[in-house]
């Protein structure tokens, strides 16, 4: 499909401009994979600073082929994790962790608007493509079926439901998705709007609503006491802020069965992986909930696996040194 696409003819285009830039650049900063420092060594042939964040020793480790590539071409690795940096400069690569580069995107504006004094606060990562839309009927079974267990107990509407929609996707499309269930969208007010709210999610229960929230990310995360996740980056940022997050596989190709088990994998017992059944998922988020002990251990392993912030600055920091020193 990518060569049908014009993937040759794309990578000669790269080729033909890094040729074309040679004598402007000074120094290369490639995030991503080995791709990246191959075209940049053969063609652009100056020095390189490279931040591998597609591989992790979590995961799997470095390719024989691919430590070769970066003990040939890189000057300086800057790996997403501790663990990945210290196997690479036992290997003797020129590779430092400095910290987590996703850890910096995060921008807190007003976490307190959303913070809930009493009750459990529940943030849903539906993802960020198309497939977020099936992926909230899945949801919001979950939060019905929590909604359920809590009546059990007589502790029936003690969680504040937000939903971090992704700038490309649209609330509408999502109310008409869930609509057949019984969900309707409510307006939100003039003072929401400026709050980035979209909307709430009126459920068909009573009282269980989701507040829907754009631009805010960052705030909801902050105050949330577990995140409900078929997302990629955003998964990972949740725990990086002590954050547990169950997850289970969805229904389209970004957070795919697959997927999901290699997440597991990278981020450890951050993260709590089920079946897509909606009871089993409520009962896991009750478990995680009621267990301060868990919690803290999730925590914990979430903050070690991805590391602190201010990996942005201090990869700055070296570029700068690097120029100072020629």
């Amino acid at each position: 499909m990518d060569l049908k696409a014009g993937l040759l003819g794309q990578i000669a285009s790269q080729i033909q401009t890094l040729k074309k830039i040679r004598p402007e650049v000074d120094l290369a900063v490639c995030v991503g994979d080995v791709y990246l420092i191959i075209l940049a060594g053969l063609f652009l042939k100056k020095p390189i600073y490279f931040l591998p964040t597609a591989k992790s020793d979590y995961i799997a480790p470095h390719w024989r082929i691919e430590v070769s590539l970066m003990r040939r071409f890189c000057q300086r690795i800057f790996p997403r994790d501790a663990r990945t940096a210290q196997s690479l400069a036992e290997q003797g690569l020129p590779a430092v962790f400095a910290g987590n580069l996703m850890m910096d995107c995060l921008y807190f504006k007003d976490p307190d608007y959303f913070r809930a004094e009493k009750d459990w606060v529940i943030t849903l990562l539906p993802g960020s493509r198309r497939e977020a839309y099936e992926n909230m009927v899945d949801l919001t079974a979950v939060l019905i079926a929590l909604e359920e267990l809590l009546a059990a107990q007589g502790v029936a509407g003690t969680s504040r439901y937000l939903l971090a929609l992704a700038g490309g996707l649209e609330i509408t499309v999502m109310a008409e998705r869930l609509a057949p269930l019984g969900w309707r969208l409510i307006q939100p007010g003039p003072e929401e709007v400026e709050q980035g709210i979209s909307g709430h999610l009126q459920g068909p229960c009573e009282g269980l609503s989701i507040m829907v929230v754009k631009g805010r990310f960052a705030d909801l995360l902050a105050v949330s006491d577990l995140v409900l996740g078929l997302a990629g980056t955003g998964n990972e940022q949740a725990v990086g802020l002590g954050k547990p997050v169950v997850a289970f596989p969805g229904r389209g190709p970004q957070f795919s069965e697959r997927f999901a088990r290699m997440q597991k994998r990278l981020l450890g017992d951050a993260v709590s992986l089920v079946a897509r059944e909606p009871r089993g998922v409520a009962q896991e988020i009750l478990n995680i909930l009621t267990d301060t002990a868990r919690r803290e251990r999730m925590a914990a392993v979430g903050r070690e696996r991805m590391g602190k912030p201010g990996g942005a600055k201090a990869i700055a920091v070296q570029i700068k040194e690097y120029f100072r020193q020629r």
